[in-house]
Order: structure tokens, then sequence, then C-alpha cells
């Protein structure tokens, strides 16, 4: 290797390696057999900067506290100080900091990456990866960002001007500094102003990054016809729907009333009740009342804030938001108790065995635009770890449903793709009703009886994966685009060693079981 790195200093008495968890010692044993090279190569050899620690010991209190369900980087660099497995491990007095775990988990993809890639050949040789049946779903994550913190885009660019001004009003400061006495500035320290600096910088990308994901946001909704005017428009068609129904039932009643009449007037009374006048009718009431909400959420969207640009014209295009201390994050629908999470949503596709082939973030607020990026990147690992068995089945649930998805004629490497058209408990009990023309190949590969006895297996492979993965903590750790997907890649590749080591050391059974 060639490389120093901060190992083992001390020797551990032997009665104080027998307190240790076992599991650890196995760990150890597994992180010697992957590829670290990703880590080592992201490490600066230029000389600046302190010695690294070893990635595979950094590798293994990454892992071994996942394990524990203990992700938070500070409680982890707590661990690495107390508990008896991680000092055996080090056996040095000075561990990792939370900054270096952070650091570690969040900036290092290309090694986290790499590590997955050899794991899938691990498991690819322990025969626990079969990719003839795959199964993907979503779950969403909440990250570490202030739901008050999000803006429009033309907010986010106030801000950013206000930003670069006090950028230019410090850097000023800073040469004024440089080119005068520098006794007192010395003696007062120079690091607050050079830290300063490194902050705004930070925010200013961050700012950057939101006034895009707004804008790119804004973008996606008008195309969709959302927005003031689309909101007009969908409101213009409710009420013009309401109008003309209500104007059909009006008809059709006063006739009855004038029928009944002249029948009266004849001499010859039908039998029954008088038929009502419209304006006493129930149905008609009930029309009504719908006509005169659609009227004023109509009215509302006509004045609400932002539709209107002061002249009585309204302004097209959403006011789509984005966080400035998240910008990729999004407002998405929660999971069990939680109705709403400001996070992202995790994508996973799983094999028979519960082995996670790839897991991405995905920008989308919905499951269905991550499905097809993801078979992509499962192809790429499957390739990268040699593992030459061609594709069978890829199952999904109703969230992935969609003509993108069902217009694609093989899923990316190969495979035939089994989509739900619809709800869960239909597509698993009961076959399907009326469906569009869109979706009629893909029903027609479910309602066989092959398709459906596969279907079936798809909750079981994918479901509790994710009671594993999220059982103590659904949120993510780090921020930004590059760390968060760094930090999936961690989590996947810590729940991989674990499956892994459990199917090639399972416990020992009961006699008579």
């Amino acid at each position: 290797m060639g490389r120093p790195f901060r190992g083992p200093e001390l020797v551990v008495p032997s009665l104080v390696v027998q307190w240790a968890d076992p599991e650890i010692f196995r760990l150890v044993d597994l992180a010697g057999r992957v590829d670290v090279s990703g880590f080592e190569e992201s490490y600066r050899g230029d000389g600046v900067g302190g010695v690294p620690y070893d990635p595979r010991l950094m590798l293994v209190t990454v892992w071994w506290c996942f394990q524990q369900q203990i992700r938070s980087p500070q409680v982890m660099a707590r661990q690495c100080r107390e508990q008896v497995s991680l000092r055996v491990v080090w056996q040095r007095a000075r561990v990792p900091s939370a900054a270096a775990l952070r650091r570690f988990i969040g900036g290092r993809r290309l090694g986290w990456q790499r590590v997955a890639v050899s794991l899938l050949a691990l498991g690819e040789q322990a025969g626990v990866v079969d990719v003839s049946l795959t199964a993907t779903d979503s779950t969403p994550v909440a990250a570490p960002a202030a739901l008050s913190k999000t803006r429009t885009a033309p907010q986010i660019t106030v801000m950013i001007a206000e930003v670069e001004h006090e950028l230019c009003v410090l850097r000023d400061q800073i040469s004024a500094l440089a080119d005068a006495d520098v006794t007192g500035f010395v003696e007062a320290g120079c690091g607050p102003l050079h830290r300063a600096e490194q902050l705004l910088l930070i925010r200013l990308a961050r700012l950057h990054t939101a006034e895009d994901r707004a804008r790119q946001r804004g973008t996606e909704l008008a195309e969709r016809g959302e927005g003031p005017l689309g909101s007009l428009r969908r409101w213009q068609a409710r009420v013009d729907k309401h109008q003309t129904e209500l104007d059909a039932m009006i008809e059709v009643q006063q006739h009855a009333v004038n029928v009944y009449n002249d029948k009266v007037a004849a001499g010859r009374k039908p039998r029954g009740p008088a038929p009502r006048p419209p304006e006493q009718h129930p149905g008609i009431r009930s029309k009504t009342q719908a006509l005169h909400r659609a009227q004023a959420r109509l009215a509302a969207a006509q004045t609400t804030d932002g539709g209107d640009d002061g002249a009585g014209k309204v302004r097209d295009g959403p006011r789509a938001r984005a966080n400035i201390t998240d910008p990729d994050s999004r407002i998405l629908k929660g999971k069990n108790t939680v109705r709403w999470v400001f996070g992202r949503l995790l994508t996973i596709t799983v094999v028979t065995s519960q082995f996670i082939l790839a897991g991405l973030l995905s920008p989308a607020g919905n499951d269905h635009p991550g499905l097809l990026p993801n078979l992509h990147a499962t192809t790429v690992n499957c390739h990268d770890a040699g593992i030459t068995q061609p594709f069978g089945h890829h199952l999904a649930d109703t969230g992935f449903a969609c003509n993108e998805v069902f217009t694609t004629p093989t899923a990316p490497g190969g495979g035939t793709l089994l989509v739900a058209v619809t709800n869960e408990h239909d597509q698993t009990r009961h076959p399907p009703g009326t469906i569009t023309e869109a979706r009629h190949q893909m029903a027609t590969r479910l309602t066989t009886d092959e398709g459906h006895a596969l279907y079936l297996r798809r909750s079981p492979m994918v479901e509790p994966v994710f009671a594993h993965l999220l059982r103590l903590d659904r949120h993510l750790h780090t921020r930004g685009d590059t760390a968060q997907h760094s930090e999936t890649l961690a989590i996947i590749t810590a729940y991989n060693a674990s499956k892994y080591l459990h199917t090639r050391h399972k416990p020992p059974t009961r006699p008579g079981t």
C-alpha cells in the first residue's frame, strides 16, 4: 500500500478482547476482503493535512455503528471513545472525531461505491445474489433541513445579492488588514475572518443551487399545467362543469313539473306525490352549493397572493420553492404516523435473499421517475461485480406506474418489468378492472398465473429491507447531493455486510427444530 495511516498503536490485553462483540471481528475480516482503493485515492498525496485514519478501520467503525442503528457522527465518535468493541479494534488513544467520521461517510462516494461492488461480488460467490427476480421500492427519508428556510426563486436571488455584498465587504477588510501593521492583527487572530469567508462561500453555493432547483421545479410545474394560470383553468373548468350539469338537472326537473301540471289540468292526476319545483329539489340544491363553492375557489385563485400582477392580469408560472439549507430536499408524503416529510426518496432494488443491488436518492417527489435510473444503476453494479447471470423479472408497485415505464420494451440491462397497474390490495387479490390502452400490455403480463404468482413475492422481498434499514432512524445526517448519495451507499454497504456475514455464519439452531 505504501501510504501511512493512523492505525493500532497499543496492545490490548486478551482479557479485554474477550469483552468485545464477536460480530466486530467478523467485520474486520470482511473489511480486509473488500476494495478500499477508492478511499485511498481520495486522500491528499501532497503532504497537506494530517495522516488519515486507516480506511479499513473506519469502514469497520461505520458498519458496526450502522448495524447498531447509530448513524449520527457525533454519537459514533462518542462510541469510539466509550465502546469496548471499538476501542479493541482501534487500539489507540486518539480515535476518529465526529468531523472525521462525517467526512468519511459523506465525502468518499467513490470509495463507498467500490465497497458496494466488492460486496456484490462476494455475495455472488456465496450464492446469495440471484438476479433472476428483483424488486424495487421507495420510501421517504428526512433530511437535515430547516422547513422555515424555504424560499421562491426571486427571494433567493435577492439573498444571493446580499451575500455577495457581504463577501465583497469581508474581502475588503481582509485586504486592508493584510496591507496594514500585522502586529495587532496576529495578536487578535486572523482565523475568524477566513472562517467567515469560507462560511459565506458555502452559503452562496447553496443559494445558487437552491435558485436553480426552484426554477427547475417551476418549469416542471408549468409543464404539468400548475401555477396561477393552471389553477384558474382547473377551477374555471369545474365551474363550467357544475353549471352545465345544474342547467341540465333544472331542465329535466322543470319538464317533470310541467308534465305533471298538464295531466292534473286534463283531469288525469298521476299517482304519487307531485314532483318538487327545481329550487326545492335536494339534488339541485346540492349541485347549486357545489357550484357556489367552485365559484368561490375561482375567485380566490384570481386574487391569490402572487397570482395578480397589480394590473388585473394573472401572472403565469407557479411559485415553486426550494430550501436554502438543503436545496435537493422537498416535501414528501410520509410513512406510518408521519404525515409529511421534508427530505428525499430512497429507492432500492433487492433480490430474493434481500441483498441490495443498488440504491439511489431520487430528486423527484414521486416514485415513478426513480425506477428506470435505479435499474440502470443495478445493471452497472452487477457488471462491475462480474455478475454475468441474465436478469429475469423486475417487480414494482403501483407507485412506479407511468407511461414511460409501460412503453419501455425491456428493463435496462434486460429482463421483464412487472409494475402494478392498480392498488396493492387489488393487484395481489383481484385482477384489475377497466384499464387504459397505455396499461394494457403491463396488465396482460400481471393477469397471467405466472405474473400474479411473481408479483405476490414483491412485498416479502423489499418491505423487510426498509424495516431493517430505517427501523430507528429515518434521517440523513449529511447535506448536499453528493454527500447524501455517499451516506446512502454507506447505509447499503453496512446492511449488505451484515446480510453476507449472517449468511456465512448462521446462528446454531436448537435441537429438534
